[in-house]
């Protein structure tokens, strides 16, 4: 998720991130991970847990936020789609 930077600071990105959540709700999921800025995705109850890793990324950017209380053990792969460059485009 990513708002341009002269729309910045308007609330658009906090929407679409408390929108996402709550379709992800609506879905049945148990909860949500991101990559990304700790001091931003705190405001939505985001933390960085322990159990949860992503590998060469460094564990504060990598959060999670559990709808349910529990949060698993795993080692968290994103699909190949997510490893483009702008060399692959």
């Amino acid at each position: 998720m990513s708002v341009l930077p002269q729309m910045q600071g308007q609330g658009i990105g906090k929407t679409l991130v408390n929108t996402a959540l709550e379709q992800l709700k609506m879905r049945g999921a148990k909860g949500c991970v991101v990559l990304g800025d700790p001091n931003y995705y705190q405001q939505f109850g985001f933390i960085a847990h322990p159990e949860l890793s992503l590998a060469d990324v460094p564990a504060e950017y990598f959060q999670a936020l559990s709808f349910s209380g529990e949060i698993p053990t795993a080692s968290v792969q994103y699909h190949d789609a997510f490893n483009a460059t702008d060399d692959a485009i």
